[in-house]
């Protein structure tokens, strides 16, 4: 009958799980980093959006409401 003694950590166990803990931790890092980033873009590109929109808006308006020029003399401006 065999009897089983309890495994000894040697220097490359101690050595693989201290890797595995920092490439892990590094893994969620860059993870977090991503999610951040992604963050950050969609927020820019919902702004641009946004700018683009009361730009032109404002163009459509303008161009509504006020009366359009005559080719004559302009008002001086005060």
């Amino acid at each position: 009958m065999r009897v089983h003694r309890p495994m000894r950590l040697r220097m490359i166990h101690i050595s693989a799980a201290l890797a595995a803990a920092v490439l892990l931790m590094i893994a969620f890092m860059a993870a977090g980093i991503a999610l951040v980033s992604l963050i950050a873009a969609v927020l820019a590109a919902a702004l641009v959006g946004w700018i683009a929109y009361r730009v032109a808006r404002n163009a459509l308006i303008r161009g509504r409401t006020e009366p359009a020029m005559s080719h004559g003399r302009q008002p001086d401006v005060r």
